[in-house]
């Protein structure tokens, strides 16, 4: 027989609980989304809200972004987050790509494309998986990919997207710098050495 003086067990610990699998806000608990979260706020890279890039931007880590990039983002193997304040104006490529801000551009993800509440994007998504969560703003087309080959074919169709269209190709090799040209020719240093001779005659 229980003791009646033992304490009575939490009801909302009862994993039977209609509230089980919810999490405090009442949304679905997205544990793969969590994890990534969690994940990239550890070791990354923040651009700033205050900050405004225009280019190639290419890295090695993971990246958070809060300001606004327009160009192509490179985060091959790596995280992107772009925040509520992040604007993109970009074709981008990641591992995982969660979206909180506005993207508009064509994005490839070798795991994951994660569109918030918060986010607004306009372009073509390329992902094994996507989700878009309830209110957030989409347009354009998503390709879930199933096989790694498809995936190849994907990334190669992808690279010619993530050519800034104001940087020369890859392959091209840097122009060699020219040569300045001397201040004063040749003929005319002899010309003036003949005048001073000149003169010092007269």
């Amino acid at each position: 027989m229980a003791n009646p003086l033992d304490p009575k067990p939490d009801a909302n610990l009862d994993s039977n609980s209609f509230l089980s699998g919810m999490n405090e806000s009442g949304a679905s608990e997205r544990p793969f989304a969590d994890k990534l979260e969690s994940t990239m706020a550890k070791d990354r890279s923040v651009i700033g809200k205050n900050i405004k890039f225009r280019g190639e931007l290419i890295g090695t880590e993971d990246l958070h972004i809060e300001g606004t990039i327009e160009g192509t983002v490179i985060m091959e193997g790596h995280d992107l987050s772009i925040g509520r304040e992040g604007e993109i104006n970009a074709n981008i490529h990641a591992q995982n790509i969660v979206i909180n801000g506005t993207l508009t551009g064509d994005a490839l993800a070798d795991e994951l494309i994660e569109i918030r509440n918060t986010a607004v994007v306009k372009g073509n998504l390329i992902a094994p998986r996507i989700q878009l969560d309830d209110g957030g703003k989409f347009r354009g087309s998503m390709d879930m990919v199933d096989t790694d080959d498809e995936m190849k074919a994907r990334h190669s169709e992808f690279k010619d997207k993530l050519v800034h269209p104001n940087l020369p190709p890859k392959d091209e090799a840097p122009s060699k710098p020219v040569a300045k040209k001397p201040f004063a020719p040749a003929k005319d240093a002899a010309k003036d050495s003949a005048k001073d001779a000149e003169l010092a005659d007269s």
